[in-house]
């Protein structure tokens, strides 16, 4: 095993009419790393079969899983963690002091407000710098165009952690969308 290996369990989807989302799930993102299997969001209830059967294809077991991580509160990123009952939970606003906090040796969780106070991102550097994001970026097309979400608590913090975001990583793992690479 790589000492570092991400691996994406099922990219997110959102479909909107205007600006009224009528259906969304979010990317459900696995970091193995030296002995530890972590969760990054757990998506909607209706792609729970989907992170089963990614599970049983790459030869781990949920229970295998030690920590969960939610980029933010919403239901579409957390309706399946009672899939990792031995997992710790990590979830909510990181404290002053502590942005960006270390969580293993090349692991960092990083605040990334604006789509909610509490967002958080998870920055791994493996093979490549990942930046596993929730609805910092949502979507590709939201990276393209540089636009915030149109969700969003505070404009201003909202760009300010797109800016992080593309500062760091050279692989996005957006909300609700399949990965791409970084060139900002």
């Amino acid at each position: 095993m790589k000492e570092f290996e991400v691996i994406v369990l099922c990219n997110g989807f959102i479909r909107r009419e205007g600006k009224v989302v009528l259906e969304a799930h979010s990317s459900s993102t696995l970091v193995r790393c030296k002995g530890h299997f972590i969760v990054v969001d757990t998506s909607s209830s209706e792609y729970r079969p989907r992170i089963v059967e990614r599970f049983r294809e790459i030869g781990v077991d949920p229970d295998e899983v030690d920590m969960v991580i939610n980029t933010h509160n919403h239901i579409d990123h957390r309706d399946n963690n009672d899939l990792f009952p031995k997992a710790s939970l990590i979830s909510g606003p990181l404290r002053k002091g502590e942005d960006p906090m270390k969580l293993f040796p090349g692991i960092q969780l990083v605040g990334t407000p604006g789509h909610t106070p509490e967002s958080i991102s998870v920055f791994v550097e493996a093979e490549k710098r990942y930046a596993i994001v929730g609805d910092a970026i949502p979507t590709h097309s939201n990276y393209l165009k540089w636009v915030i979400p149109s969700a969003n608590y505070d404009p201003e913090l909202a760009l300010r952690s797109m800016e992080r975001i593309a500062a760091f990583a050279e692989i996005i793992i957006p909300g609700h969308d399949a990965p791409f690479k970084c060139d900002r």
